[in-house]
């Protein structure tokens, strides 16, 4: 059948080949455009139709801006503030975003209307604002005298932390107490910590003489009345210590050159038991006398010894002596001589004997 199709191609005429390929050209051209046609209708039908996407929101960044006018060195209060959204590329480095960061500061610079407040202009540096403004709020500085051995050496340096101690010196001994413990350090020398001189052993402070604390009031008193009393030694405390505060504070030691001390007389104790019991009723004390010579005679002045009723047994405690009764001191009228012994009043005394000038 091929063969005879060819057959037949071959006995066309030239004009009636070329009438066959045109037709043949113009029915392909129709099938392709009905093909392609059909295809891009399909494809619109299946794929459904995707929505425009939303514009992009823009991200602001709330934070604190000045309200008014805030002059330098003015304490910040809420109402010189207040809060404002900015889009990310305007909001400056260090921008405060809370009023609690900054309320009660003291700014460094003038700080305008609609400014952002920033932490290079809200938080003074200290040493701007002068040796006042490294002492704490609650504190005052008080100076003493040191050296290089009551000052470690010069090594303790503004910013640390160092204990306080006294020592006092007397003839054989000598007492160092601790006073004051965990006391910044502010200054030496009346550096602050931008002037340290380096001695090639780490930082520290060529011949230290004065050094400058930070003290409650109360213990400023202290400190001040401990120095008229002794040496005031500086002890440096660690960057991390174990503890804050140490419990023995006192120390005293004792010379050997130190003369040995009185031992105290220990009086043995009598029991109740071996006291004497006094007897119950009246006592008689015995009869003083006193020996006159006068001449050949010796005369004798008789003083009257006073009665001393003792308490009965029912009103003293079971077990226990009535108390001891109390005997009244000599009379101190004086005793009424003979005439004839008034001569001799004038006469030293020994051993209560009148001595006269007369032969015994």
């Amino acid at each position: 059948m091929l063969q005879k199709l060819i057959n037949k191609l071959n006995d066309l005429r030239p004009r009636q080949l070329a009438m066959l390929a045109v037709g043949a050209a113009v029915l392909m051209f129709i099938t392709v455009y009905f093909g392609m046609s059909l295809l891009t209708k399909q494809e619109i039908i299946v794929q459904p139709e995707t929505p425009p996407p939303p514009p992009p929101v823009e991200e602001k960044v709330a934070v604190v801006v000045a309200k008014t006018s805030i002059p330098p060195r003015t304490r910040i209060q809420e109402t010189m503030l207040q809060m404002k959204e900015l889009p990310p590329e305007l909001v400056p480095e260090g921008a405060i975003k809370s009023f609690s960061d900054v309320l009660n500061v003291q700014v460094k610079v003038s700080i305008f209307p609609g400014d952002v407040l920033t932490i290079q202009k809200v938080f003074a540096d200290k040493s701007a604002e002068g040796f006042v403004g490294t002492i704490p709020p609650e504190c005052r500085a008080v100076s003493i005298n040191v050296n290089e051995i009551t000052g470690v050496a010069g090594f303790a340096k503004a910013g640390d932390f160092v204990d306080l101690m006294l020592t006092e010196k007397s003839d054989y001994s000598a007492t160092t107490t601790i006073i004051l413990q965990n006391v910044q350090l502010l200054g030496i020398n009346q550096d602050m910590g931008n002037s340290m001189l380096d001695t090639g052993s780490g930082s520290a402070i060529s011949n230290p003489t004065i050094a400058t604390f930070a003290l409650y009031p109360d213990d400023v008193l202290k400190l001040i009345s401990a120095s008229k009393l002794g040496d005031i030694y500086m002890s440096l405390r660690p960057a991390n210590p174990y503890n804050n505060y140490v419990d023995k504070v006192e120390y005293t030691i004792e010379s050997i050159n130190a003369p040995p001390k009185p031992q105290p007389v220990v009086v043995p104790a009598i029991p109740d038991a071996n006291l004497p019991q006094l007897p119950n009723g009246s006592v008689t004390l015995p009869t003083p006398k006193i020996e006159i010579i006068q001449g050949d005679e010796i005369v004798q002045k008789v003083v009257e010894a006073p009665v001393i009723v003792m308490p009965s047994d029912s009103s003293s405690p079971t077990g226990t002596n009535p108390p001891l009764p109390v005997i009244p001191s000599r009379p101190s009228a004086p005793v009424q001589a003979s005439p004839a012994s008034a001569a001799l009043a004038d006469v030293p005394f020994a051993n209560s004997r009148v001595i006269a000038g007369g032969n015994r």
